[in-house]
């Protein structure tokens, strides 16, 4: 016998919560975008976690939602502007058709232009209800078996392309025409900032689909395997410093296409830096015998032996990657290794309790005698 259990509101609304809370990334990025835009000082988000009870997140850490603003909007389902001596304004979010937090922004002083700023700010809000709704698809329903999953990939990444090289020429162009103009500097900043990790995403999608047709191969020359390293630890960008690169004196020469090599090397220092924390340091290793091989070790957390079997796999992420809401699509590992092994290759991954996590990635030594080799495909 079949038991159907039917939801009440406030239960539906509390399990629609939940599962936005497991779909919503990026809660400090929402927030800058959210100050940036309405020219605020605070922004907060609040989202429920049961009926009576609420989680509240802050760009500088612990802060409270105004509980009479949050009330009101649970209560209206409608944007909420209040100007009296201190400015607040909020607009809900929701998921599958109920109200399940709120998104404001606040001033100490009053403001002019309070119903622009409101139509801004419910803007933004529907546009973070909008992905959260695709996340928790595309996290929860497995891709359609009857369409190409090759074909699907490629259209869609092209699709993104041809806006993205719009919004770079643009956003090269406001470097210039609004140097005078004060906060433009960040806003042009974030445009930058979001767009290159657009940019890389669709990247990975190409470099995923054409793995997957066994097309990620390249043009193969006599390269030096430091000097691709040295460029992919310029490229991924460490303003803290934390990279710790150690290359040798001379030369270490590869057959390998550059870019594609390059591609795998910043994977696995991206991940390395993103996993260490924001004090932690990334140790790069390359040697030259008996086989070039490069060695990254993080001084993150490390992972367990189930974990570790299942790096690699494509869209497969950690638990902690989950859990901490880490942007990305599980796909770096799964190219990097594609890119290794197509060059002939090979990429280990090592996870020794309390030691973090190394990648080594070997490839064969360049023949300098063997000239019939260099330029194939």
């Amino acid at each position: 016998m079949t038991v159907t259990t039917t939801l009440g509101p406030v239960d539906a609304r509390r399990a629609a919560a939940a599962r936005y809370r497991a779909a919503m990334a990026e809660v400090p990025q929402i927030l800058d975008l959210a100050a940036e835009a309405c020219q605020a000082p605070t922004a907060l988000i609040v989202v429920t976690t049961g009926a009576d009870s609420v989680v509240t997140y802050g760009r500088d850490g612990a802060a409270e939602f105004p509980a009479l603003l949050w009330e009101h909007v649970k209560a209206t389902g409608r944007l909420t502007v209040i100007d009296d001596g201190r400015f607040m304004v909020a607009a809900p979010l929701r998921h599958e058709g109920h109200v399940v937090g709120a998104l404001g922004v606040f001033d100490d002083l009053p403001r002019c232009d309070g119903e622009q700023t409101g139509r801004l700010l419910a803007a933004i809000a529907r546009r973070v209800d909008e992905e959260t709704r695709l996340r928790h698809r595309s996290a929860n329903q497995p891709f359609p078996a009857a369409a190409d999953h090759h074909d699907v990939v490629s259209a869609i990444s092209h699709e993104i392309r041809t806006p993205l090289a719009n919004i770079v020429g643009f956003a090269e162009m406001l470097v210039d025409t609004t140097a005078d103009v004060p906060g433009s500097d960040r806003r042009v900043d974030a445009i930058r900032r979001n767009t290159d990790r657009l940019c890389r995403t669709v990247d990975n999608l190409m470099h995923a689909a054409s793995l997957q047709m066994g097309q990620l191969v390249g043009e193969r020359r006599a390269v030096d395997l430091a000097e691709i390293v040295s460029r992919a630890a310029a490229a991924v960008g460490d303003p803290g410093d934390r990279l710790d690169v150690r290359l040798p004196g001379d030369p270490v020469q590869v057959l390998a296409d550059a870019r594609l090599v390059q591609v795998a090397v910043e994977h696995l220092l991206a991940n390395a830096l993103r996993f260490s924390g924001a004090d932690g340091s990334v140790a790069v290793s390359l040697t030259a015998e008996p086989a070039p091989a490069l060695t990254v070790r993080d001084s993150g957390p490390g992972l367990g032996a189930d974990e570790l079997g299942s790096l690699g796999t494509p869209f497969v992420r950690g638990a902690q990657a989950r859990d901490d809401q880490v942007p990305g699509l599980g796909l770096g590992l799964s190219i990097c290794r594609g890119i290794v092994h197509a060059h002939g290759g090979a990429l280990s991954l090592t996870s020794p309790p309390g030691e973090g996590l190394t990648a080594r990635i070997t490839l064969p030594e360049f023949d300098k005698h063997d000239d019939a080799l260099e330029g194939a495909q």
